[in-house]
């Protein structure tokens, strides 16, 4: 029994991106929609940028603290914000319950700071709003109170509360497989996919949690999902690299052909362009990277899985990526992000059992 599949049309490749939490300006969410994996989207970073988004809600709004009497509660206001925006928040907050604080956070290291001019006590353990306080979004531990200091900084890095893009497919369309190439993410990430029926993602919504692998991440649905809207939510908060970064994003339906293929040659192509110099020496005019080539012959098939090769061929021809998994049954280890070298059509030698010759790269 075969196992191998390809997914060709990519409904997130093909839909609008319609909004985003936040963004590099260098490394825009368009990015997610391009098969070139070197150039990824990032989230929001850099000095002055406030990283990522921070939403505060209700199980988030408390700063339980004390300057050395009864307690004091700092409620902060729900909504979105910057790192920049939240500090100012916090401290207009903390101010109207005590004395005077400064509230900081450092882009580069991710972590916030919060200090008076005297010693107080941050009640992260022992305060009234224990389960619904600060701590875990500004990154500071609450299996502890925070005492005998004026200053502390978070004990994590704090980038985010989560990011999230949402793409628009046109109508309702079926997808069944998910991959998030050349991703920075750390393993404690939380990777959902959700598709709804409505741009707000509120409508009839669907949710997949996705497993996370190291680089790149290939999985099947457990089952399909057919909606017009789709959204893919990543909370990564403490990734030290203080911002989380997706190269490409694949969101459609799989093909499986009827049988897999056969004999195939496979390895390193070296394309780089050179010349010999009138003393024989090599001169090397453009230095490429080796990547790996396969030729795969797929013979027995019947027409559907030939009308299925054809319609990758117009969807893709030599231009476009798509996805080659050798492996269903462990696909993080056996999925390619690959392109045609060039075009060849199924051949049809007697009735219902068609061939088709795959000369494929992969893709960077």
């Amino acid at each position: 029994m075969t196992k191998v599949r390809l997914l060709y049309k990519n409904l997130w490749r093909n839909g609008t991106l319609l909004t985003y939490s936040s963004e590099h300006p260098q490394f825009p969410v368009e990015f997610t929609q391009d098969d070139i994996l070197i150039l990824p989207w990032q989230s929001r970073h850099g000095t002055g940028t406030g990283n990522g988004e921070f939403v505060v809600a209700a199980a988030n709004k408390y700063i339980d603290f004390d300057e050395g009497g009864a307690e004091l509660v700092a409620t902060i206001t729900p909504g979105t914000y910057t790192a920049q925006t939240l500090v100012a928040e916090i401290k207009t907050r903390m101010d109207a319950a005590g004395g005077t604080y400064t509230v900081s956070y450092d882009e580069l290291t991710g972590k916030f700071t919060i200090a008076s001019g005297g010693n107080f006590t941050i009640r992260w353990q022992s305060g009234t709003h224990t389960a619904t306080n600060a701590a875990g979004l500004l990154g500071f531990d609450k299996t502890a109170n925070d005492t005998g200091a004026a200053t502390y900084t978070g004990d994590y890095v704090s980038i985010h509360t989560s990011e999230n893009m949402v793409c628009d497919f046109g109508s309702a369309l079926e997808y069944d497989f998910i991959g998030l190439l050349n991703h920075n993410l750390t393993a404690g990430a939380t990777i959902t996919i959700k598709g709804a029926d409505d741009a707000a993602i509120t409508t009839n919504v669907v949710s997949d949690t996705i497993t996370y692998n190291g680089n790149d991440v290939f999985e099947f649905l457990a089952a399909a999902r057919t909606k017009r809207y789709c959204q893919v939510l990543i909370a990564d908060p403490t990734n030290p690299s203080c911002y989380v970064q997706i190269g490409t994003i694949i969101v459609g339906k799989y093909f499986q052909p009827l049988r897999s293929f056969g004999a195939y040659s496979e390895g390193p192509v070296d394309t780089s362009e050179i010349e010999f110099s009138p003393s024989k020496n090599m001169l090397v005019i453009q230095d490429q990277p080796k990547l790996s080539n396969w030729d795969l012959q797929f013979t027995g098939l019947d027409a559907a899985s030939a009308l299925q090769m054809k319609a990758l061929l117009l969807e893709c021809g030599i231009t476009k990526a798509f996805a080659l998994c050798t492996d269903y049954t462990t696909p993080n280890g056996n999925t390619y992000w690959v392109h045609l070298r060039e075009t060849s059509l199924p051949e049809c030698p007697q009735k219902d059992y068609w061939s088709w010759s795959a000369p494929i790269e992969e893709m960077l």
